[in-house]
């Protein structure tokens, strides 16, 4: 099919009655196709989607609560740190707003990726989260080389040691491999007032969201370690470990029956974005329990679906529907 939209799917189901089960992620379009088309069929909530789902919720109130996780990384005698304000955050504020005031005025995705010369994708990210969220992200990316240097490096600088050459020669001998002009760089930010906090030891949301997500058998000492320590320090965080750990319990032992009482429990006492994810639940209830309860799911299917986007990336994604159709079936 050359979309995802309602009118695509129904079409298609016409065109070929007789669907008794249908397997489907959580897109509304699909939904309301099959609700149009085939409204006999029964209708199964694949469980690898609604993982998914519930990771992205996970990982959502691992970066709201991130604050309560985060240690002192600055030495007690040495004055305080530069704001973290990069060309990179600014320009992360600048393409959310902008975004939002074109998507405000009713402007489809593609229009506003034209004018902002932006990937369509991109601009779904930036109308779809909110600042916030991306602005955190943006500071978690990637770990450094200097990383582990950094409050080294500001501390010596705020107490009087402005070379970069001495403090090159200084992190080298604490273990820093990297080059000069790595160092160079980061002392002109912190003179000119914009360097980034030093990152301190604690988790990133995303290794939090994998401890959590994954069965308690597979995870290591330190990972164990680790999720125990981030539970003790955020109670939300804990909250939303215990209610994500039923419910893939409840997922990966067929208990579709216990749902309802895991979304009340979900709804009333855990984290905004675990009641959100419930809401949604509550709203496809009949699938969900279906997804929970029957063997059926879309995996058998999976493989060809990352086939199909190898070969659109392989056309850098500008293939038309009917050359990718053909390059497919070939």
């Amino acid at each position: 099919m050359p979309d995802r939209e309602t009118g695509t799917l129904a079409a298609w189901l016409q065109e070929h009655p007789g669907a008794e089960i249908i397997c489907r992620d959580r897109l509304m379009a699909f939904t309301k196709a099959i609700r149009q088309a085939a409204p006999d069929a029964l209708e199964v909530a694949d469980r690898w989607h609604l993982l998914q789902n519930l990771s992205t919720a996970v990982e959502k109130t691992c970066r709201w609560r991130r604050d309560c996780l985060r240690r002192p990384v600055e030495p007690e005698a040495s004055p305080p740190l530069a704001t973290p304000d990069t060309p990179l955050l600014d320009r992360i504020r600048q393409r959310h707003a902008e975004v939002n005031e074109l998507a405000a005025t009713g402007l489809p995705l593609n229009a506003i990726g034209s004018r902002l010369r932006l990937d369509s994708k991109t601009v779904r990210r930036y109308r779809n989260k909110d600042l916030a969220e991306l602005l955190a992200s943006a500071q978690d990316r990637g770990h450094g080389v200097l990383d582990p240097f950094m409050v080294y490096v500001q501390h010596r600088f705020h107490t009087g040691c402005t070379s970069s050459m001495q403090l090159h020669r200084e992190v080298l001998a604490l273990g820093y491999t990297g080059g000069y002009h790595v160092v160079h760089r980061y002392v002109a930010t912190i003179r000119k007032g914009i360097a980034v906090l030093a990152r301190s030891n604690t988790p990133r949301p995303r290794d939090i969201t994998s401890w959590i997500m994954r069965p308690e058998e597979s995870l290591s000492t330190s990972d164990m370690a680790q999720l125990d320590a981030v539970r003790s320090a955020c109670a939300a965080i804990a909250q939303v470990c215990d209610l994500a750990r039923k419910f893939t319990d409840m997922l990966r032992q067929r208990r579709g029956h216990m749902l309802r009482d895991w979304i009340q429990k979900a709804e009333l006492g855990g984290p905004d974005a675990i009641g959100i994810f419930a809401d949604s639940i509550r709203q496809d209830l009949h699938a969900v329990t279906a997804g929970l309860t029957l063997p059926y799911s879309s995996g058998i299917v999976e493989g060809h679906v990352n086939r199909i986007k190898t070969i659109k990336r392989q056309m850098y994604g500008r293939a038309s529907s009917a050359l990718l159709r053909a390059d497919i079936l070939l």
